[in-house]
């Protein structure tokens, strides 16, 4: 049996929120939605992704801009199109961070899962230290 993750979601009159199994709580507001978690729970996961595999070099850090486009039209409204934008500061070899960004975009859940209803793309950008 794989491993159980799990949030609880609170609906009242006056506020939405979940929470974690820890009691953390993440509100639902205009500016962080549901869309908002999705994306970022997708550049959580990727970035989980890509740091899991096993390279012969590394970078100083790692920024994922992740931007979603909704379909027009009635609902569900799924989203079309969605970009992750990376800057990489400080990768010693730039040929293996796209390998391995590459082989990321194969194998993270978020990103699979998201893939059969939207159109997935990512960029890098590189930046020296």
């Amino acid at each position: 049996m794989g491993q159980r993750r799990s949030v609880m979601a609170h609906f009242t009159g006056d506020r939405r929120y979940f929470e974690n199994a820890l009691g953390k709580e993440y509100d639902y507001t205009q500016a962080t939605g549901p869309y908002e978690y999705l994306l970022g729970a997708l550049a959580g996961c990727f970035y989980s992704t890509l740091s899991s595999y096993e390279r012969k070099s590394g970078w100083k850090n790692v920024d994922i801009e992740v931007i979603g486009i909704k379909r027009d039209g009635p609902s569900p409204r799924m989203l079309e199109h969605t970009l992750l934008d990376i800057t990489v500061t400080g990768a010693e070899d730039r040929d293996e961070f796209e390998r391995l960004v590459e082989k990321a975009s194969s194998s993270c859940s978020i990103y699979c899962t998201l893939s059969a209803v939207s159109r997935m793309e990512w960029r890098i950008t590189y930046k020296d230290d």
